[in-house]
């Protein structure tokens, strides 16, 4: 089955059509759909990948981009622009910041697309795939609250000490680490600057979890460079969308 790319223009042209006969004869399916609100929607279930070629930003343009901005937020569609450099500011001024996923400028590289495109397809699957979390606190009254909130959306396991957890990562390796920053004997920042010595463990990203949120603490924390921290204080929606979006931006951020 052929991965399927939905490409929205503002006007019909050469270009549109030589980009689309170009993605197609790199073995992907393309679904053309002039900017219309209504037939968007009409096809918004048909792909992830959303490509745009735009005219001048005018106003139904914009009208298209704030509704392709409210579906990708939604539905964490993958959105690329293409368009002079005038339409593409314009663009970006019109959708939330981390919508647009990809910008090219005209004359546009087909070839580069393509190639970005297949890259952003193999991580929509997987970013599809049910990620794995590993819960490092001696708090063991919290490790079970925790465990009870991502139970069902992630695969999770949890120890209470680093000790324990050098001992896990010997066999298993997890999408994501949630590490307590203050614990006995080996601390956080210990414990993650161990993993970070041996090449089997140092890719596997590290979020600090701590009960402290004053200026002073969260300066400190910060200074360790992990890859992001959370306040153990967090309500579990906020939580939950807090690790969601750092697996959506850690696996489809691309830079062009």
């Amino acid at each position: 089955m052929k991965e399927t790319i939905v490409f929205i223009y503002d006007e019909p042209g050469f270009m549109v059509q030589t980009i689309v006969n170009n993605i197609k004869e790199a073995g992907l399916e393309v679904i053309t759909i002039n900017a219309d609100l209504n037939e968007i929607e009409r096809n918004q279930y048909a792909s992830d990948i959303i490509v745009y070629y735009l005219g001048n930003v005018e106003t139904e343009t914009r009208r298209v981009l704030k509704c392709l901005n409210g579906m990708c937020r939604e539905y964490r569609k993958t959105l690329c622009i293409i368009g002079e450099s005038n339409s593409l500011r314009k663009a970006e001024e019109t959708c939330d910041q981390g919508t647009i996923t990809a910008s090219y400028k005209r004359p546009i590289d087909v070839r580069n697309l393509i190639s970005d495109l297949k890259v952003m397809l193999n991580n929509r699957v997987e970013y599809a795939r049910r990620k794995s979390i590993l819960l490092v606190d001696d708090d063991i009254d919290f490790l079970q609250i925790a465990y009870t909130w991502f139970d069902g959306v992630y695969d999770v396991d949890f120890v209470n000490s680093a000790k324990e957890a050098i001992k896990y990562l010997s066999g298993k390796k997890p999408d994501l680490i949630l590490l307590d920053h203050e614990m006995p004997k080996m601390n956080g920042y210990e414990f993650m600057s161990e993993i970070r010595r041996s090449w089997k463990t140092a890719d596997i990203p590290v979020i600090f979890l701590t009960g402290k949120d004053d200026k002073e603490s969260v300066i400190q924390i910060l200074e360790k460079k992990p890859d992001g921290y959370l306040l153990k204080s967090t309500p579990k929606d906020q939580l939950l969308e807090s690790i969601d979006n750092f697996f959506a931006d850690h696996i489809l951020k691309i830079k062009n």
